[in-house]
């Protein structure tokens, strides 16, 4: 995967540029799972680009159509080209209703400029959560994220422990107060995950932040 969606965890940049170092000299195929990174949500349409490598096969979906059903293996020509047309398919892949909505989705993506706005909103978005993790240092862990995709640790005071149940009572002050996010997700349920639509503007991403940092000191200013 591009990142965890846990956390969302990205590659160490280095890491990622020896990876595709070892794929090369070892003739190995190097798969990219885009399927929560791209079209957008990293700042990035796919988000690979991150880490200046050239994958061989991207797997992708969700972004693809922002609702319907539909994924999609994009790769080197000389990989594509091994098996014959309709030799990789299943009785209901190739929805046209699907195949429709991606198609208007990616051309409003590109028409609206969305990628470059995750990309300018993400730079409000992190130095934002950071912020917010700085009025409650010993509660509020690492901050994670690009783009229009974050996450903010919730941990036992005091320690690295996760913590899901604070994690899960700020997700329910948010909700209270209008804001719906992801339920709280990481291995210990701890990361309070942000990730809002790519057509969001200033104004709604502050609100948002505003209503997170209310719910923040609630729940841990009391």
């Amino acid at each position: 995967e591009t990142y965890q969606g846990v956390g969302p965890d990205f590659l160490p940049y280095q890491y990622a540029q020896k990876l595709e170092k070892f794929c090369q000299e070892h003739d190995i195929v190097m798969i990219f799972d885009e399927i929560q990174a791209g079209f957008g949500r990293t700042g990035k349409m796919f988000g690979y680009e991150h880490y200046d490598v050239t994958p061989d096969l991207i797997a992708c979906g969700k972004g693809i159509t922002s609702s319907l059903p539909l994924s999609a293996v994009i790769g080197r020509k000389e990989i594509m080209d091994l098996y014959a047309p309709g030799s990789m398919t299943s009785t209901h892949s190739g929805s046209p209703l699907s195949v429709v909505a991606a198609l208007a989705n990616l051309e409003i993506i590109q028409r609206e400029n969305l990628v470059e706005n995750a990309r300018g909103l993400g730079k409000i978005l992190i130095p934002e959560l950071e912020r917010i993790k700085n009025k409650y240092p010993h509660i509020l862990g690492c901050v994670r994220g690009k783009g229009l995709v974050a996450g903010i640790q919730v941990v036992k005071k005091g320690t690295k422990e996760p913590n899901p149940h604070i994690a899960l009572k700020i997700n329910e002050k948010c909700f209270h107060k209008g804001l719906l996010m992801f339920a709280p997700v990481g291995v210990g349920g701890e990361c309070i995950k942000i990730s809002p639509p790519l057509v969001i503007n200033e104004e709604a991403l502050r609100e948002a932040i505003s209503v997170l940092e209310e719910a923040c000191d609630e729940v841990l200013g009391g």
